[in-house]
C-alpha cells in the first residue's frame, strides 16, 4: 500500500511478479519457415539444374494367352522357376466348341502359306538363273580382253599401237571383272535367302504336323523364350477365357520406358547418364543411361498423364537401362512409375 501525501486519495496496487516467455515456440517457427524456404528454393532450382521425365520401370516379359478359351490341366512348371525356351510350361485342353473350324482354318492357312513360299522361291530361282546368264556373259567378255590384251601387247612391243590403247583394255578387264564378282555375290545372296526360307518353313512344317499330332491326345503349351515364370493367375483345372494372360515368362534384366515432354526433346541424348527415382518409400535412385530414343512420339501411359492437363499428353518414348552392364536386381519389382532426371549441362 502506498500513501501519497500530496493527494487525499489512497491507491492500492498489487504487485505481480512477471511471467518467463517461452523461447523454443521461435525455433519452431523458424524451422518451419526454413524449411518451406528451402523447399521452395529446391523446387525453384532444381528446374534450372535438371530435366526430368516420367516412366516406368519394367522388366522383359512374355505374356501367355491364347486366342481361345482354354482349360488348364497340370502345370509341369512351379511358379518363380526358370524355364528355357522349349519347355512344357503346362497342358491344356480347348474349351470351344469352334476347335474344328479352327483347325481347318489353320490346315487352309499352312496351304496359303505353302503356296506363297514356293511362289517366293521360284520368283527367287528366277532371278539366280538371270545373275548366272549374265555372269557367263562377262566371263566371256571377260576371256575376250583377256585375248585382246596379250594381243596388244605384241602390237605396242613391235610400236604398231601406243600404250594408251593397251591401257584402255586394263580398264575394260578390270570394270568387268568387277562387275563379275558383284554379279556373283548377288547369286550368293539370293541362295542364302533361299536356304534361310526353306529352314523357316521346314521348321514352320515341322510344328504345324507336331501340334496336329499331339492335338488329338493332349496339348501342351512350351516357353517360346527364357526366364522366370511369373504368378499363375489360372488354376489348376479352371478355364482360361480369350485374351486372359495364364501367366509371365520374365526376363532378369530390367530397363526403364519414360516418356520425354516434346519441348525437352533436345536436351537428351542417346548414352546420357540419368538417374531414376523410385517411388512408394523404395528410398533408392538408380544410375542408367540412354539406350535408344524412338523417333515417333506416343500417348503417355494413363498413370502418367495429369488429369487437369491434357495438353502435354503426348511424349517422345526413351529406352533407359543400367550402365556397364550391371543389373537393378536389387529392385524385386516391375511395372512401378519412377521418375528419371538429368542434368542439363552434362
Amino acid at each position: 500500500m502506498e500513501i501519497n501525501f500530496n493527494d487525499d486519495k489512497i491507491t492500492e496496487e498489487s504487485y505481480e511478479k512477471p511471467v518467463k516467455k517461452r523461447k523454443w515456440d521461435r525455433w519452431i517457427y523458424l524451422g518451419i519457415l526454413l524449411l518451406i524456404v528451402f523447399s521452395l528454393l529446391k523446387w525453384v532450382i532444381s528446374s534450372w539444374i535438371f530435366n526430368y521425365a516420367d516412366g516406368f520401370l519394367k522388366q522383359q516379359q512374355f505374356d501367355v494367352k491364347f486366342t481361345s478359351d482354354i482349360r488348364i490341366l497340370s502345370y509341369t512348371v512351379k511358379e518363380g522357376s526358370a524355364v528355357k525356351k522349349g519347355d512344357t510350361l503346362f497342358s491344356y485342353e480347348f474349351f470351344d466348341t469352334n476347335l474344328r473350324k479352327n483347325s481347318i482354318q489353320d490346315s487352309l492357312k499352312n496351304l496359303v502359306d505353302n503356296t506363297a513360299f514356293d511362289n517366293s522361291i521360284a520368283a527367287i530361282n528366277a532371278q539366280i538363273y538371270k545373275k548366272k546368264s549374265l555372269a557367263a556373259d562377262l566371263r566371256k567378255r571377260v576371256a575376250f580382253w583377256q585375248s585382246e590384251k596379250k594381243r596388244k601387247e605384241k602390237l605396242v612391243y613391235i610400236n604398231q599401237i601406243t600404250p594408251n590403247e593397251l591401257a584402255n583394255v586394263d580398264r575394260s578387264i578390270d570394270d568387268l571383272t568387277y562387275e563379275l564378282a558383284s554379279v556373283n555375290a548377288d547369286i550368293k545372296a539370293l541362295n542364302g535367302e533361299i536356304a534361310k526360307m526353306s529352314q523357316i518353313n521346314n521348321q514352320k512344317n515341322n510344328l504345324a504336323r507336331e501340334e496336329n499330332r499331339t492335338s488329338t491326345i493332349h496339348n501342351y503349351y512350351v516357353s517360346p523364350i527364357n526366364g522366370n515364370t511369373d504368378r499363375f493367375r489360372v488354376s489348376d483345372g479352371q478355364v482360361a477365357y480369350k485374351s486372359d494372360i495364364i501367366t509371365s515368362i520374365v526376363h532378369k534384366r530390367q530397363f526403364v520406358q519414360a516418356y520425354i515432354d516434346i519441348s525437352d526433346l533436345d536436351e537428351f541424348k542417346e548414352g546420357d547418364r540419368v538417374a531414376i527415382k523410385l517411388p512408394y518409400g523404395f528410398n533408392k535412385t538408380l544410375t542408367g543411361k540412354v539406350k535408344k530414343i524412338y523417333s515417333i512420339s506416343e500417348i503417355k501411359d494413363n498413370t502418367l498423364i495429369n488429369k487437369t492437363l491434357n495438353d502435354n499428353k503426348y511424349g517422345v518414348v526413351i529406352d533407359i537401362v543400367p550402365i556397364d552392364g550391371k543389373s537393378w536386381e536389387e529392385v524385386k519389382i516391375s511395372n512401378i512409375p519412377v521418375k528419371v532426371r538429368k542434368l542439363k549441362f552434362t
